[in-house]
């Protein structure tokens, strides 16, 4: 993914906006680029892979204690959902502006619940005497 971030997409300042993409019958015996270039390319990756494995590093001991709670939830459940993320890690320290997808449906799974919690309305059958005649047009 890094090396498409560098080499396809453009996003290195090294490189610039120059784009390598590979042969998509995966039979390119050489590269569309000099060994210079190879170079650079392979240098600017091993570099952004370096940044992101020290960052990793950094989060993970700074939040160890969370990081160790969720393993144990993990050995515990082996399938961990929003809720219980967010009873570990905390509330998001963002808000989207809108509702997601997920928000969204999820929601829509509560108005069920809620809806099949309500107490149920009269569902007794009428006496004999009161039922309408055949002729008539019941709602239902």
């Amino acid at each position: 993914m890094t090396y498409a971030q560098v080499a396809v997409y453009g996003f290195s300042e090294k490189v610039g906006l120059l784009s390598f993409p590979q042969r998509e019958d995966g039979f390119e015996m050489t590269k569309p680029y000099s060994n210079q270039t190879a170079s650079i390319i392979d240098d600017e990756v091993r570099e952004w892979v370096g940044k992101a494995y020290k960052k990793t590093v950094e989060v993970i001991t700074e939040h160890r204690e969370q990081v160790a709670q969720i393993a144990e939830l993990l050995l515990e459940k082996e399938v961990l959902h929003q809720d219980d993320l967010t009873r570990v890690l905390g509330e998001r320290p963002f808000k989207a502006a809108e509702p997601t997808n997920y928000d969204l449906f999820k929601q829509g799974f509560q108005d069920e619940d809620d809806k099949s919690q309500a107490p149920a309305k009269n569902t007794e059958l009428p006496d004999d005497d009161a039922s309408p005649s055949l002729g008539e047009v019941v709602p239902t």
